[in-house]
């Protein structure tokens, strides 16, 4: 996942219409994060101190959402934030990378054009038949869908703004002759338009001559070659079998990730190609709806929330004076720095919600000072690297606040339940470090002692995250807030240390919203193109012919949770751990729930299995993250052969999860 400044290259105008365009979408995003965390704090301690109920910041804040997913979509493209697999494209040659990248961004612009006239339809449709919630505010729903229609128009400008190259100033034509197009014939303007399939023609053969006239004829060209494939399976398979048009979807889809296209315009693609090819023309017409429905959900709010709280309290520098604490508590123990780095990685995964984040934080911190205490590279890092996967495992967790509404799981379950295996796996990992420490006694160093006033003197360091954990689940917990809510009573609390600890400047702040409504963006973008590409799934019954197929096989359910684990096992090398949750919860839902497994148990197994991905050599994200903050100190191979070990350990804990599935479930139903 890139997440470094985007370059726009192009003349003296086209990169300033960019600029304002990225920025104007950046404040919009930003403006919507800050309204949303005041309006949910408001609605709490309005409700819960002062007895005062509000009728509107659920409903507000569901719009909120609505608004950073796409009108921070342009943000996202300038920042080049988007999650893509990036490795077949790195490498390839400079000229050669340069020519794919351009192409990429090409085919993105084609298919944010046809979504847009899509969500666009749906918006004229919706004003002109005066459509309202069916709240107590009852909002005419064209307010709120508007900001799809300008995020979108925005994503598309800063796409092919940021392809273009310096000559390419007649490009802008054709793509502001497709832009206006989708404008217009989406709201109806146009009357007696084209039918849909000569429409896409269109779009499709503007966007090349655009390519070809700002980018150059190889990188029309290669937009071209990339898409071709695709359409040549789905026209090839439009009359066959439901199985072999699955297999052809699947075909595709990892041909376009590894092609190097965005997992978002990747579903996207799958749902637009499926519409077009195999179902009726008007199926076209539903993905305004399904980009609608897609984020149109409250539940969604803690994204944004759990996200902010966790970057205010890394800009506070916290986690180096909480690791310095744990390390203080292993005392003379061999190997006590990696021990401490398992404990810090789990108390920080507390409070961020984020595998990659807080392996990138716990990289920083503890990754130098194990090296230079004469750690091998391989424990140091593969330990980190371990710890990571503890972000999302262990509550909160944004993959389980993404979970939860869509297997009908309640959040606040789904959190109690992933406590002990959270803490089972620290103690598995604990374990790998001691079997290492006594197989190989120079992988790492004796630790030093330190006296019992050292140690308390040095357990400040836990206590703002003890604190904001207590505040977060403590206020769920007590009835105080909801889980959407109490990311927001996370935030105002993670804000609170910064103050008291003289780290909260404007800038922190800023940075802080930033980082929440880009992550908010790019994964409900993602689920937006999921819940498009799911309308085709769902219309095709392929869902249920898996299900018929997976019972005809007559596999036990060792057998087909083993077929799951080597599925996520191939995945989450390649993808982000919310991306693969929204990529294939609607197709294994159905299974499941054949299978006759608990929804809850499988909540906390699918966290623990798109975790186990992430560490996976030779590719697993994780990887590169760490390889990234040793500044290359440390080889992708070294800290790759590291892992093993705790790859070895999650696996083993996976499948104990499946024998004994009590050791999840227990708590959560004892607490009932």
């Amino acid at each position: 996942m890139a997440l470094a400044e985007g370059k726009v290259s192009g003349a003296h105008t086209p990169p300033t219409v960019s600029g304002l365009v990225t920025a104007t979408s950046r404040v919009l995003a930003l403006l919507a994060v800050f309204a949303m965390l005041a309006s949910v704090n408001f609605e709490v301690i309005g409700r819960s101190f002062f007895g005062h109920a509000t009728i509107w910041v659920t409903e507000v804040s569901t719009y909120l959402v609505v608004v950073i997913t796409f009108a921070g979509a342009a943000f996202v493209a300038g920042r080049d934030a988007n999650v893509r697999v990036d490795l077949l494209l790195n490498r390839l040659s400079p000229t050669l990378q340069e020519t794919v990248s351009k192409a990429l961004a090409w085919i993105s612009v084609f298919i944010a054009l046809v979504v847009l006239w899509k969500v666009t339809g749906f918006w004229a449709e919706n004003y002109e038949s005066g459509t309202r919630s069916w709240s107590l505010l009852n909002t005419p729903l064209w307010i709120p869908q508007l900001s799809a229609v300008v995020g979108l128009t925005g994503l598309v400008v800063t796409l092919a703004l940021s392809s273009a190259s310096r000559s390419g100033a007649w490009g802008y034509v054709p793509v502001a002759g497709a832009l206006l197009y989708v404008l217009l014939d989406g709201a109806g303007i146009i009357s007696g338009g084209l039918s849909p399939h000569r429409s896409v023609l269109l779009l499709g053969g503007l966007t090349v001559f655009a390519a070809a006239l700002s980018s150059g004829v190889r990188a029309a060209a290669a937009a071209a070659l990339l898409a071709a494939p695709a359409v040549i399976v789905f026209l090839a398979t439009k009359d066959m079998t439901l199985a072999s048009k699955s297999a052809g979807m699947v075909l595709v889809l990892f041909f376009l990730l590894f092609a190097g296209l965005p997992v978002v315009f990747s579903l996207f693609a799958i749902g637009i190609f499926a519409m077009l090819f195999w179902l009726p023309p008007v199926s076209l017409n539903y993905i305004g709806e399904r980009a609608w429905e897609a984020v149109n959900t409250f539940e969604l709010a803690a994204i944004p929330m759990f996200v902010m709280m966790g970057s205010v309290l890394v800009r506070s520098n916290a986690s180096g004076e909480m690791f310095a604490a744990t390390r203080l508590g292993m005392g003379r123990v061999r190997g006590g720095l990696a021990y401490a780095s398992i404990l810090a990685s789990g108390i920080f995964a507390a409070v961020s919600g984020s595998s990659l984040a807080t392996a990138a934080t716990m990289g920083r911190v503890a990754g130098p000072e194990m090296m230079s205490e004469g750690y091998r590279a391989e424990l140091a890092y593969g330990v980190l690297a371990a710890g990571g996967t503890l972000g999302i495992l262990i509550p909160p967790s944004i993959a389980m606040i993404v979970y939860g509404p869509l297997a009908g799981v309640p959040v606040t379950e789904l959190f109690m339940a992933g406590i002990v295996p959270g803490l089972l796996m620290i103690a598995a990992f604990a374990l790998v470090v001691l079997v290492w420490t006594m197989v190989d006694g120079t992988a790492a160093p004796a630790g030093q002692g330190y006296t019992v006033r050292q140690k308390l003197a040095a357990f400040k360091g836990v206590m703002p995250f003890l604190v904001l954990m207590i505040l977060v689940l403590g206020s769920l917990y007590a009835g105080v807030a909801t889980p959407t809510e109490a990311g927001a009573v996370g935030v105002l609390g993670a804000l609170g240390i910064s103050f008291v600890r003289g780290t909260l400047t404007l800038r922190a702040f800023i940075g802080s919203l930033e980082e929440a409504a880009l992550a908010t963006s790019f994964l409900l973008m993602i689920a937006v193109g999921s819940s498009v590409m799911g309308f085709a799934v769902d219309f095709l019954s392929m869902p249920q012919e898996l299900v018929t197929v997976v019972k005809q096989m007559n596999l036990s359910d060792i057998g087909l949770f083993a077929a799951i684990v080597i599925l996520f096992l191939v995945l989450g090398m390649f993808v982000e751990p919310i991306s693969m949750v929204l990529m294939t919860l609607p197709i294994l839902l159905p299974v499941i729930t054949a299978a006759g497994w608990d929804p809850l148990w499988f909540g906390i197994v699918l966290v623990m299995l798109v975790e186990i991905g992430l560490i996976t050599p030779p590719v697993g994200m994780i990887l590169y993250v760490l390889a990234g903050v040793s500044e290359q100190k440390v080889s992708l191979g070294r800290i790759s052969i590291g892992t093993l070990p705790f790859v070895g350990a999650f696996l083993a804990m996976v499948f104990l999860f499946f024998a004994v599935p009590e050791l999840i479930t227990f708590l959560p139903e004892m607490l009932k």
